[in-house]
């Protein structure tokens, strides 16, 4: 089985990507899959399924040591593959995008990809994905959802942590385990009418494949209780740093400020299982998804009299 692996944290990194190469790691050592990588070049968390539009997107190659997962050095980046990596075993290949988990999608599925893709995996997300507010926004499902959208199975995973210690190796060694082994059993029972999985493992001391409850569990349905900026005091000079950026203007500012303690604390009623709900209980959540905005049949036919 071919399978593209991308996410929304970029290539290894001590802050912004830690999490990818235990993945790679399992993947390597318990599959015989045949593993591309194709990532974006840096962080773009929060981007959801976008495409940067008129953007000449460039290509580059790193090549980072297998069997040490916790060693997020690379060698390069060069612009081309490199064959004296590329053909060494001790090395794995990553090819870099400057552009969005859906552009890394669309490309690595097209062009880096040496032959078809069976599959592609998006993550592992640094913080979970649960609920519609992170699932709207999220560039890890975004990653797979263009998967779907290229005619590939696709599925999206997230590690969710409550502190920054909880990030152990031990622990982000047995989720990409059971991430691995979760992905295996999801291609054996795939149903037709699932377009994508999103998939949520809870970084906590108890986890344990076998042991650790796994379920199926719809999204929580929630809103925002305020604004995700607050205005700042003062007046900032505002520099062009992106293509989606590329104007230089002095004016008010709107730092980032959305209230995540609130999202997490409200888990809708007691009796549904929903995806976050079953986070806070400690279980890995499986939530399958159709990659379309969701309709009201009986309010979208029949004809609007405008007279």
């Amino acid at each position: 089985m071919h399978v593209l692996l991308t996410n929304d944290d970029g290539a290894p990194h001590d802050t912004a990507s830690p999490y990818v190469k235990y993945l790679v790691e399992a993947i390597e050592k318990h599959t015989n899959w045949d593993l591309t990588i194709c990532v974006p070049s840096m962080q773009k968390s929060w981007i959801g399924k976008a495409h940067f539009a008129g953007k000449t997107i460039t290509a580059s190659y790193v090549y980072s040591a297998i069997n040490k997962p916790e060693d997020n050095s690379f060698h390069g980046p060069f612009g081309s593959p490199n064959p004296d990596y590329a053909n060494n075993p001790e090395y794995k290949e990553w090819c870099l995008l400057d552009g969005t988990p859906a552009t890394c999608a669309d490309i690595g599925v097209n062009y880096i990809a040496k032959k078809p893709v069976d599959l592609v995996i998006s993550g592992p997300n640094v913080g979970r994905n649960s609920s519609a507010l992170y699932s709207l926004s999220s560039g890890t499902i975004g990653g797979a959802m263009e998967g779907f959208q290229h005619g590939k199975k696709s599925i999206a995973i997230s590690y969710a942590y409550d502190t920054e210690s909880a990030s152990t190796p031990d622990r982000l060694t047995e989720a990409s385990l059971i991430a691995v082994k979760l992905v295996e059993k999801l291609l054996s029972v795939w149903d037709k009418r699932i377009d994508l999985y999103t998939v949520n493992i809870p970084l906590t001391e108890e986890l344990k494949l076998g042991s650790t409850k796994c379920v199926f569990a719809p999204l929580l349905e929630n809103k925002w209780t305020r604004s995700l900026y607050t205005p700042s005091s003062h007046t900032e000079q505002k520099e062009s740093q992106d293509i989606v950026d590329q104007t230089v203007t002095q004016g008010q500012t709107f730092q980032w400020t959305p209230d995540f303690n609130s999202v997490h604390k409200n888990l809708g009623p007691e009796d549904v299982l929903t995806d976050a709900r079953a986070l806070k209980k400690g279980y890995i959540s499986v939530t399958g998804l159709r990659a379309a905005f969701e309709t009201v049949p009986e309010l979208n036919s029949g004809e609007i009299d405008l007279k």
